[in-house]
């Protein structure tokens, strides 16, 4: 088979260690170099300008793991002139046949890219992937705060308190009013209720009063107190990602806009 690039390089990524092999000449035997190198920043900087070193602006690696991000991110800053980058799926390219037992998979990956067999994945810019991984973390710290917030109701209903039963939200104005008296006192009197709930509550205010009617030690005050504080602090958490996704995605107004005109 007829090789398309003169040069080209395969990187097989591990955890602590790269593996990188250049296939240089468009004959049958190219000439092959084998290194090594660290992934620490230092590492991946010795090997963007190996590559340099060597001429060498083709490379490919598999995607394995979060480990290939790194890599791929050194030579996206540091080689600024590269002409190919691809991260391409370690199971498509290992079933592809041809590979003899003896050849490496860092030599695999290049003799594969030397030929123009590799099919890319798609890998947005930098921008896309800091905004996804905000995404990725705002969804944790929501499914977080939503386990959070089904401790405090199973801590209400194992201390006789029916919060959920009057209440739509527990967090809401009213909901959080009768929590904060319940820490400071240990218990709700009829004022407090008349004092903490909304006028846009319909429930009747005696019915919410026998909802909340029991006695917390000083100790379970202090556990319920931290709950709270767990839920506000996971809270202020997802207000910050939010804020920093809107900065963000300031730049991707106008893609966004059309897509939501289009659904």
């Amino acid at each position: 088979m007829q090789a398309l690039l003169n040069c080209c390089c395969g990187v097989d990524v591990h955890r602590d260690m790269i593996e990188v092999c250049i296939l240089k000449g468009k004959g049958k035997k190219p000439n092959t170099i084998r290194e090594q190198f660290k992934t620490t920043q230092s590492g991946l900087i010795d090997f963007v300008n190996w590559l340099y070193g060597n001429g060498c602006s083709n490379i490919a690696m598999e995607s394995t793991g979060v480990y290939w991000i790194p890599v791929y991110e050194a030579i996206e800053e540091h080689l600024k002139d590269y002409e190919q980058l691809l991260v391409v799926n370690a199971h498509h390219m290992r079933n592809l046949p041809g590979r003899k037992k003896d050849v490496k998979d860092a030599e695999w990956i290049a003799t594969l890219l030397r030929h123009g067999l590799l099919t890319a994945s798609f890998i947005p810019d930098r921008e896309i992937r800091n905004l996804r991984e905000y995404s990725r973390l705002h969804k944790s710290f929501v499914q977080e705060r939503s386990r959070d917030l089904n401790r405090l109701e199973k801590f209400l209903q194992t201390h006789g308190f029916k919060l959920s039963s009057v209440l739509s939200n527990i967090m809401g104005l009213s909901g959080r009013n009768l929590l904060n008296t319940l820490v400071e006192k240990g218990c709700i009197t009829s004022s407090d209720v008349l004092s903490a709930v909304g006028r846009r509550i319909k429930r009747p205010l005696d019915e919410i009063e026998s909802a909340v009617c029991g006695k917390l030690t000083r100790s379970e005050c202090r556990l319920l107190e931290l709950l709270l504080k767990k839920l506000d602090d996971c809270q202020k958490d997802i207000d910050t990602i939010l804020a920093d996704m809107e900065k963000l995605s300031l730049p991707y107004q106008k893609e966004s806009a059309q897509s939501q005109l289009s659904r």
